[in-house]
């Protein structure tokens, strides 16, 4: 059991968690300066992390190219010191039809959860860490290794956050993410990113027309709306197809006439990309109602690609795109975004969180010889190889000690379809402390974070530091 009093910190915390989750961190390029590279939400974020570490009277506090900022306890001249990083950037708010409440106006509910954008991922996670460091600063415990909070902004894109940290500060070997739940991830699926795209223009002579088609606007987030506009099918008959559609797959649309077109919206269940398997792709239920009409040319190939091939495949495995292996299991198939516009490029958005056994190159060649009317498939840079560092490692076998001896069990233990900054360590894990029978809400409508989990929370990550910081 932890020998530091964590109870005292409920109250501050709540309101400085109340403060960040007020924050929009959503990454915004339109908006980028050189003092807030990726625009003034994230920037803000990270200030105020920054301040109330200089309030709370922390000696070794920086930032690093105003991207990402650090807070370090322990002795400076550790050759070994361990990371704990956290961010406090969050995805974009796509579905806000579906909130209850103002996403970043936070609401505590009758139900003990506190409801914003960033709650579960992961500003609540991060606001316990930063007082659970805190704790360990006030109880002025001595430590063997040097403790480097790690703040980033850039988590939900494309980690140039992280790149720079490490360039800057140097790499770390031993550490962990403590970002969702409560699954000591000993390993990490890599992450492929594709952009593939295609003519999109009707036949000028097809009956049947798609105008547009547009779903999604993050590769990691499965999207829970779409909306298509098309002209030529009768609406007395589609209408009639439609509600049916809607009540046998359990989703929600509407119809609406703007002219002589028609517009269709499908709202399905938003979630994480790494979890496809636990949400409702709007894309694709949408897409794959309209394959019944008899569109032409490539509208015909994008529906019948999104509709049939990719509908409710979360594995890949009826598209032949996933590969699977024992290590870290099955490869996940996201469709995060579709954009269809009439007489213009089209573009389609894959995220794969892939097995050792998956290979980009050879999907990319596959998925061209499957589909000759795409024109091209553009490869994401910034994707992210397998982080495989094993159950017995030492710094796994550590943390589920540290664990053990909170909750008195020791914690599930498993690979993560998700990408934690733990990776960026050569034997760095991801661990959060969200209890693993929860659902997560990361990424979807009315996010919340549980606030009965301050305690249980606080205390495992102050036990997993000084674990880690003695025993290593």
């Amino acid at each position: 059991m932890n020998i530091i009093n964590t109870t005292t910190y409920h109250d501050a915390w709540l309101s400085d968690l109340t403060e960040l989750l007020k924050i929009p961190s959503v990454r915004n390029d339109a908006q980028a300066t050189t003092d807030a590279p990726y625009g003034p939400g994230p920037k803000a974020a990270l200030d105020f992390m920054m301040a109330i570490a200089k309030r709370d009277g922390f000696q070794k506090v920086g930032t690093v190219g105003n991207r990402a900022g650090y807070i370090y306890i322990g002795p400076e001249d550790d050759e070994q010191p361990i990371g704990v990083i956290v961010h406090v950037d969050v995805v974009p708010v796509n579905d806000i039809d579906q909130w209850q409440t103002d996403p970043f106006t936070p609401v505590i509910k009758d139900d003990n959860h506190i409801y914003a954008r960033g709650a579960d991922d992961m500003k609540a996670a991060v606001m316990l860490t930063y007082y659970a460091i805190k704790a360990i600063k006030d109880a002025q415990l001595p430590l063997k290794h040097q403790i480097r909070f790690i703040i980033g902004t850039d988590e939900e894109s494309e980690w140039a956050d992280m790149h720079q940290y490490f360039a800057e500060e140097g790499d770390l070997q031993y550490g962990f993410s403590p970002d969702g739940a409560a699954n000591l991830s000993y390993g990490e699926k890599g992450i492929s990113q594709l952009d593939l795209y295609f003519d999109s223009t009707n036949p000028e002579d097809a009956p049947i027309k798609l105008i547009n088609f547009k779903s999604g606007s993050a590769t990691n987030v499965l999207p829970g709306f779409a909306t298509a506009t098309f002209s030529g099918i009768p609406v007395n008959d589609l209408q009639n197809n439609f509600d049916q559609y809607c009540q046998e797959e359990n989703i929600s649309g509407t119809l609406s006439q703007n002219g002589e077109q028609t517009v269709l919206t499908v709202q399905g269940v938003t979630t994480h990309a790494a979890r496809p398997e636990t949400g409702k792709n709007a894309a694709t239920y949408l897409a794959n109602f309209l394959t019944q009409y008899d569109f032409k040319g490539n509208a015909s190939n994008f529906l019948q690609f999104v509709g049939q091939k990719l509908h409710k495949d979360p594995y890949g495995e009826h598209s032949g795109y996933g590969k699977s292996e024992p290590k870290l299991g099955k490869t996940s198939q996201n469709v995060g975004i579709t954009d269809f516009i009439n007489n213009t490029t089209g573009h389609i958005n894959l995220n794969f969180r892939h097995s050792l056994a998956f290979d980009e190159a050879e999907t990319v060649d596959q998925i061209l010889t499957d589909e000759p009317w795409l024109t091209n498939i553009v490869r994401d840079p910034a994707g992210l190889v397998p982080h495989y560092v094993g159950k017995d490692n030492k710094l796994v076998k550590l943390l589920a000690d540290a664990f053990q001896s909170v909750t008195g069990k020791l914690p599930d233990q498993g690979v993560n379809g998700g990408a934690s900054f733990g990776r960026l360590m050569s034997s760095g894990v991801g661990f959060g402390i969200i209890p693993t029978d929860e659902p997560s809400t990361a990424h979807g409508a009315n996010e919340s974070f549980n606030l009965a989990n301050y305690q249980t929370g606080i205390d495992l990550i102050v036990a997993e530091i000084l674990a880690l910081s003695d025993n290593l």
